[in-house]
């Protein structure tokens, strides 16, 4: 049996969510902004494709530029809900 952990995150705008494992980044929503967590904890935020290049790095876009971060230092990743 596999034990999983749950990372409780509270963000700097009041949210607070339940962080999905890096294991299931692949099945990504690229049409949904996300938040991904690093392990020295910056937060990014964007759309991403769910893709890891050759490199070790995943894309984030809908930032000014696109940018690319290492996805072994990834320590999870959730959405962003619409504001109500």
């Amino acid at each position: 049996m596999t034990d999983t952990v749950k990372i409780k995150v509270n963000f700097a705008d009041g949210s607070r969510r339940v962080l999905k494992s890096p294991g299931t980044f692949a099945k990504i929503n690229r049409n949904r902004k996300a938040r991904f967590v690093m392990d020295n904890f910056q937060v990014y935020e964007g759309y991403s494709d769910g893709e890891v290049d050759g490199a070790g790095d995943f894309r984030v876009f809908g930032t000014i530029h696109g940018i690319a971060l290492p996805f072994r230092r990834l320590l999870g990743w959730c959405y962003v809900n619409a504001k109500k």
